[in-house]
């Protein structure tokens, strides 16, 4: 793969030799793999992968798997295309113009409406999609979006979803057809448009124009970002073409995080520079919070997550309720969390032991506070957290380097601003107001913990907060010494790792320990107040056959499939969990009669005589044999309870199968 003599000419005339050494250096990895396809027979499948939007690092890890060869290796001729102004990437795919494409959240909404798409993998943990405006436009807040004009891109379901939860309703909105570029919204031709936040802001910096972002994130809509997908057709036609693409994909990704200035060349030489390098750069960076390929696997994706991204869609009666998203996952793509919970874990005790030496430091901080006003500055400045000093009007006298690392703006911006009108969210600033009337009113150091704030850059990020009163050398004025500390990634590996120890990975239902604790709580609650507790203990009749039948994943899809009907049956205050491989156990709390427990285990007995699809068209039927045990009729502490029911669920066992029984009086 050489330039031909009449380009080299003219690049040369334009005197742009260092473009076509850099063309050089991002060849040189791929010279090995593009000679090898030369010389390869043709018989690799061809397919199509169609993108969502136009060649730039947002693909990168498609690019490195082509490229590298890995495609190639897998036995595929891989075509890449980008969208096409006024043609629907996800209809392309649909179509059969394409064989896999990218697409947002929105697939889960056009599966719900017959369309056979299926998630084969997540690319971005946190969805990019958001809402920008120029700042000093009057905007605010969403709700001042009313009546404005607003460019809104194709599948942005997630978009409206978080306008519909802060009561702001679509129909009260201008939208105008997306350009696709920020044009308009420089000139003021409309008022806000949906961008990603590894794009077009980098964009707006260039032009010198100041903006706000406003993410879904903040409203507790945290949805997954460019998911490769395919059809339930390709699937059945082609799994391992399927599954071959999938894997030189998700390669393809994790070399291209480890080797962004590698991809970044190689965009630039390959597609053009629509993008220059310090933009493709921008996207890279952000892209490395959003894609954490350093705690996350590329590809990853939790079915409690996608049941999430369902029920929130529901709340905002975009879904029914209960959708099920049986055959919406590709099915290897659910990967075990077990073999990362060591990762997870030294990840978590190295958070915090930092945790720790910070707090140690900020103790040691608040009794230096008194000291000199030189050595307080150096103390500022060189403190490794961010560390602001307010006045009494809360106008920044003081703001440090950390500060300017963790927040994005430089001591020059932020000199005597009101902190609350840059770092606060718009909505938070009466809360936030009130926690720093009460920091200076305190006598000792106080502390806040998770609250948002901005950043330059327009993302939010959760901080814990210090604060400390420095008076000054005359005794009045008394400055607010704020100390912050970024928790974002902190709180998001805490809530993975306590879904982690509390959830079945298989069923997403309560785990053994979760359960007994439950048990534990309910029956010292109905102890206090006379009340009563209901344990069905279900054991699944005939489930070894299924294993013995079709296999392992086969008795996996009716685990999955039971736990999903169990979960139906009860109220949320009702706990289910998968306490043994084919046990499983319902907790209903406040019953009042072992007849009301009655209904609720016979509801479940049916439940699971209900034939279950294990494949395309392929059903499988067993049972279930359920004891049922009531406090205090039958014992008044866990380990009774639970004996008792598993006495009862064994007469039935042994008496045939598929059946209830209550427990034995003792």
């Amino acid at each position: 793969m050489t330039l031909r003599t009449p380009q080299l000419a003219a690049v040369l005339r334009r005197g742009r030799l260092a473009l076509v050494f850099r063309a050089w250096l991002a060849l040189l990895p791929i010279l090995p793999c593009w000679q090898a396809v030369q010389a390869a027979p043709a018989n690799q499948e061809k397919v199509v992968l169609q993108l969502k939007w136009q060649h730039q690092f947002q693909f990168a890890g498609y690019y490195a798997a082509l490229f590298k060869g890995y495609y190639w290796d897998a036995g595929l001729d891989v075509e890449i295309r980008e969208a096409v102004s006024g043609e629907n990437p996800i209809n392309q795919v649909l179509n059969g113009n394409a064989d896999f494409g990218v697409g947002t959240s929105e697939l889960l909404l056009l599966r719900n409406a017959g369309k056979p798409v299926v998630v084969l993998a997540v690319i971005f943990q946190h969805s990019p999609l958001t809402l920008l405006t120029r700042r000093g436009s009057g905007i605010k807040t969403l709700q001042d979006l009313a009546g404005k004009k607003v460019m809104i891109e194709p599948n942005s379901a997630e978009l409206f979803a978080y306008l519909k939860r802060e009561k702001v309703e679509a129909d009260s909105l201008r939208i105008v057809p997306h350009k696709f570029n920020a044009d308009d919204l420089v000139a003021g031709k409309v008022d806000a448009m949906s961008v990603y936040s590894t794009d077009e802001p980098f964009e707006l910096k260039q032009y010198g124009v100041a903006y706000d972002l406003f993410e879904p994130r903040s409203a507790g809509i945290d949805f997954y970002g460019d998911n490769l997908f395919t059809t339930q057709a390709q699937i059945q036609k082609h799994p391992e073409r399927v599954r071959a693409f999938r894997e030189a994909t998700l390669r393809g990704w994790a070399y291209a995080m480890q080797h962004p200035e590698e991809i970044i060349n190689l965009i630039l030489t390959q597609y053009g520079e629509r993008h220059t390098a310090e933009h493709l750069r921008f996207e890279a960076t952000v892209m490395e919070r959003l894609l954490q390929p350093s705690l996350v696997e590329p590809g990853y994706m939790h079915i409690g997550r996608w049941q999430h991204v369902a029920n929130t869609y529901a709340e905002l009666g975009l879904l029914p309720k209960d959708v099920s998203l049986d055959g919406f996952l590709y099915e290897d793509s659910v990967s075990s969390e077990s073999s990362r919970q060591r990762k997870w874990l030294v990840v978590s005790l190295a958070a915090l032991l930092l945790i720790a030496g910070v707090a140690a430091y900020v103790l040691r901080l608040n009794y230096r506070l008194q000291a000199a006003r030189e050595q307080q500055r150096v103390i500022i400045d060189t403190a490794p957290l961010a560390l602001i000093v307010l006045g009494d009007d809360n106008r920044v006298t003081s703001w440090n380097r950390a500060a300017e690392r963790t927040f994005g703006w430089k001591w020059d911006d932020v000199r005597n601003r009101n902190l609350l009108d840059f770092i606060v969210p718009s909505d938070d600033r009466k809360t936030c107001a009130d926690m720093l009337e009460a920091a200076r009113a305190a006598a000792e150091a106080s502390q806040h913990e998770a609250v948002w704030a901005n950043t330059s850059e327009g993302r939010r990020i959760l901080c814990d907060w210090r604060f400390a009163v420095m008076p000054s050398s005359n005794g009045r004025l008394r400055r607010l010494v704020a100390m912050a500390i970024d928790v974002t990634a902190q709180r998001e590996l805490e809530a993975r790792l306590n879904l982690m120890a509390h959830a079945d990975p298989l069923t997403g239902l309560a785990n053994r320990s979760l359960f007994y604790d439950r048990l534990e709580r309910a029956l010292s609650l109905a102890h206090r107040h006379t009340g009563h507790v209901a344990l069905i203990y279900l054991d699944l009749d005939d489930f070894k056959e299924v294993n013995d039948t079709w296999g392992h994943a086969a008795g996996d899809m009716v685990l999955r499939s039971i736990a999903m009907r169990l979960r139906k049956l009860v109220r949320e205050s009702d706990t289910v969990s998968r306490i043994g491989g084919d046990e499983f156990v319902i907790l209903l709390q406040e019953i009042e009669s072992p007849e009301a427990a009655m209904i609720v285990a016979h509801k479940a007995e049916e439940a699971a005589r209900l034939p279950i699809e294990i494949r395309p068209a392929r059903y499988t039927q067993i049972g279930a044999s359920i004891g049922i045990a009531f406090s205090p009729i039958h014992g008044d502490n866990p380990e009774s309870l639970m004996r008792a029911a598993d006495e009862a669920m064994y007469r039935i066992k042994h008496g045939g199968k598929h059946g209830v029984a209550v427990a034995r009086e003792h």
